[in-house]
């Protein structure tokens, strides 16, 4: 005994993919219990996938300004997502303009402190001349002078050398000062250069191309089950649309909890295109997630992410999000 349901469409509301889902569920508890089997509705998908999620920026949310038509199929550099990046812009022009008036600082500063500099290698120039004159008169024999003069001579001397001194020591700070004030000044010139790499690249970020050729499908909002659009407002990180190669198909799936242990007993499927109600094809289990998630359209239970792959592709058109019932058998009750 085989149970008829039909496969979801891709573009079903939220409505009524809550109200499926738990058809679907109750029906696969009935057939479970029963020995038949247990069905899954999946959708096509490539495994070559480009996912375009929200960029961080300066606030929690970012706004979607303008996103390629849902369906339409783009070629690979063509432009699918833009994202608001005028607060980033603003900031990023200031601080081109703060780094102009940094950097002319820096050559003020730096003109400065070499002017200090010069003076304070002049004066200890001027003061060793002085020293070298006062030793030349305290050398005088005692003889040639008075008493006087003598004592004159050698007070010279002292308040020279004294002075010789201090020359020395301004000159140091003269130098420790052009050091330190100009790579102070080179420092804070680095961390606003930094902060405008990073708003660059954010910017960058903003507009989004494509990486190959295929269709532009639209993410679900994780708050409300709607469809993303332009005009609102994500969180980063969250996913806004994909584009999926046309070729290297799979089948993305979600299993409930309550049957992940049904399907780990049973890896063959069997394979019905909604497009193509009449074929069947085979498939195999080739991916089964060790994490759950949340789904809240659907259920406050956890589902697990499952992929199945055709055992022979299929010599049809395929497209992206088409919907496919997957069939796994189970056995019967006595053969358990």
């Amino acid at each position: 005994m085989k149970i008829n349901m039909s496969v979801f469409a891709v573009k079903l509301s939220h409505f009524q993919l809550f109200v499926g889902f738990f058809i679907l569920l109750s029906f696969n508890h009935f057939a479970l219990a029963s020995g038949e089997s247990l069905l899954l509705t999946g959708k096509i998908s490539s495994a070559k996938k480009q996912v375009v999620t929200a960029p961080r920026g300066r606030t929690w949310n970012i706004q979607i300004q303008w996103l390629e038509e849902e369906g339409k199929v783009v070629e690979a550099g063509d432009l699918i997502a833009v994202f608001d990046g005028s607060l980033i812009q603003s900031q990023l022009e200031a601080n081109e303009e703060i780094l102009e008036t940094e950097q002319l600082e820096l050559t003020q500063i730096k003109m400065e402190l070499e002017q200090g500099y010069l003076e304070a290698k002049g004066a200890l120039t001027i003061a060793q001349m002085r020293v070298e004159q006062a030793k030349i008169e305290a050398n005088v024999p005692e003889s040639q002078v008075s008493q006087l003069d003598k004592g004159k001579f050698e007070l010279t001397l002292q308040r020279t050398e004294m002075e010789l001194i201090k020359a020395n020591e301004n000159l140091k700070l003269a130098e420790s000062a052009l050091q330190t004030g100009v790579e102070k000044q080179r420092i804070q010139i680095r961390l606003i250069e930094d902060e405008i790499r990073y708003q660059s690249s954010q910017m960058e970020k903003m507009s989004v191309t494509a990486n190959f050729k295929g269709p532009i499908s639209y993410a679900i909002h994780p708050w409300t089950g709607e469809k993303m659009a332009a005009g609102m407002n994500a969180r980063a990180s969250w996913n806004i649309i994909d584009v999926q190669a046309t070729d290297d198909f799979q089948i993305e799936s979600w299993v409930h909890e309550i049957d992940i242990e049904h399907v780990k007993a049973n890896k063959n499927v069997e394979l019905v295109l909604d497009a193509y109600p009449s074929k069947k094809f085979k498939g195999k289990l080739t991916f089964l997630s060790t994490q759950t998630e949340k789904k809240v359209q659907w259920s406050n239970s956890v589902y697990y992410p499952v992929i199945f792959q055709f055992v022979d592709v299929p010599d049809l058109t395929l497209l992206p999000g088409m919907s496919v019932r997957i069939d796994i058998p189970q056995p019967a009750i006595d053969e358990r």
